[in-house]
């Protein structure tokens, strides 16, 4: 039979220290010094990614090593009875994926974050989990390629003579020394968590005011079903009897 589902949501936005908190430092840097610096520091880019990766198959990946979750998926199925549909992280990126909702709200940028599931508790605590992993694996690539910037601009600045680029490349590694610091801090980097996940207390689905004509109707075609059969049988019986 059908479980009782529920909604667990959380609303996010964009990464409060955007681009603008490191552009100055590199915004004089002749672009022949600049192997990209610039644009990586805009984090609007970031938050994009983070939208399209949260139900993607990298962050089910590392979702379905925590203790017991792959478990609790298969044990809380939409029907009663079903276990063992998701085995990899293929399919539980296609059960995010259709279970979990991504909606703008209004032009502000945030998104709030559905998911519905049999158990509200196990919901949200699943929302504030993917939203940790999606977020420290960007964090996880973006701090390599800083690295990199880093050690390229260290490089540069020991053969290069000219006092004005210099002065850009120094502005330079500011801004990626910078970018690494925000890295470090133990606050989400790619969004801001604007409301904490939480559940609904009624059960979204199935809804009593279309289950009962439902039933109703179910149980009208399977009466139905019995009083013809049962005619049928009764007729045959009559002529069985007249011969």
């Amino acid at each position: 039979s059908l479980k009782p589902q529920y909604e667990a949501w959380m609303i996010v936005a964009p990464p409060r220290q955007g681009a603008e908190s490191l552009n100055f430092l590199a915004e004089d840097a002749p672009s022949v010094l600049n192997p990209g610096s610039v644009q990586a520091t805009s984090l609007d880019g970031e938050y994009v990614r983070f939208k399209q990766s949260l139900r993607g198959p990298a962050v089910a990946e590392v979702f379905i090593k925590l203790d017991g979750v792959l478990k609790s998926l298969n044990d809380k199925t939409s029907f009663r009875g079903g276990t063992g549909r998701l085995s990899n992280a293929v399919d539980v990126a296609d059960h995010f994926y259709k279970n979990i909702k991504i909606d703008p709200i209004g032009d502000t940028g945030s998104v709030r974050l559905t998911y519905t599931h049999p158990d509200p508790e196990f919901a949200a605590k699943s929302l504030r989990s993917l939203v940790k992993i999606g977020d420290q694996l960007i964090r996880m690539d973006v701090r390599a390629d800083v690295d990199s910037r880093i050690d390229w601009l260290k490089r540069e600045m020991k053969t290069r003579l000219n006092p004005d680029h210099r002065k850009s490349l120094t502005r330079l590694l500011m801004a990626e020394e910078r970018r690494r610091m925000l890295l470090s801090i133990e606050t989400p980097y790619a969004l801001s968590v604007i409301e904490e996940a939480s559940a609904s207390p009624r059960a979204v689905s199935p809804r009593g005011a279309i289950l009962f004509p439902v039933l109703c109707l179910f149980g009208f075609i399977l009466g139905l079903l019995a009083f013809t059969l049962r005619q049928e049988l009764l007729g045959r019986r009559d002529v069985s009897n007249a011969f």
